[in-house]
């Protein structure tokens, strides 16, 4: 019960940083690479090749269906809560059909990601617009992210990542390292 608590208060955290302070995938970008079977597989999959030295704490997932210490799926029930966590579009939500996330537990832009995956006729290259614009163009409050990146496998599943630097540069060294064939959409400075 008390982890439950705690975690709760994690998520209303985060998100109170953000509002104030059958069918057939198509293939992945390197035709050698396997298409990753889950949003949340991705991120699991980066988050295990961490060392000890590189981990920092962790939120995955929702309030909802929120996990600590490690990445999670993201309730599409409350799908519209990624405006404020994760800074999806409202208009885009509906072109996501799964998520998941991972969010630095003391202050959400130290590092924030979100893999998502796209409905059917929706263009990895048109969602990664939408969040580039979106999160270049937040406000922030409560620390400043140094850098975003957005990558996509085909047009079945795109990552966005913001963070400073110091969470960034392991995340991208060891995101490479398991998934070479993701496209880079957007690999910049904030601001």
């Amino acid at each position: 019960m008390k982890k439950l608590i705690a975690m709760m208060m994690v998520m209303a955290m985060l998100l109170t940083l953000f509002a104030g302070c059958g069918k057939s995938e198509p293939e992945a970008t390197d035709p050698a690479q396997e298409l990753p079977a889950s949003a949340l597989e991705i991120l699991e999959t980066v988050w295990a090749a961490y060392g000890d030295d590189e981990k920092f704490p962790v939120a995955g997932g929702n309030i909802e269906a929120g996990i600590m210490d490690a990445p999670g799926n993201y309730d599409l029930a409350y799908a519209e809560n990624m405006t404020w966590n994760l800074l999806v579009p409202a208009e885009q939500i509906a072109n996501i059909t799964e998520a998941a996330s991972m969010i630095h537990m003391m202050n959400a832009n130290t590092f924030t990601c979100g893999v998502f995956k796209l409905a059917d006729g929706v263009k990895a290259a048109d969602f990664g617009a939408a969040m580039q614009s979106a999160i270049q163009g937040n406000q922030w409050m409560c620390g400043f992210p140094d850098k975003l990146l957005i990558q996509s496998f085909g047009d079945t599943y795109v990552l966005a990542a913001f963070g400073v630097n110091d969470a960034m540069t392991p995340f991208e060294t060891h995101l490479q390292a398991a998934y070479p064939g993701m496209e880079t959409l957007y690999n910049e400075v904030i601001g």
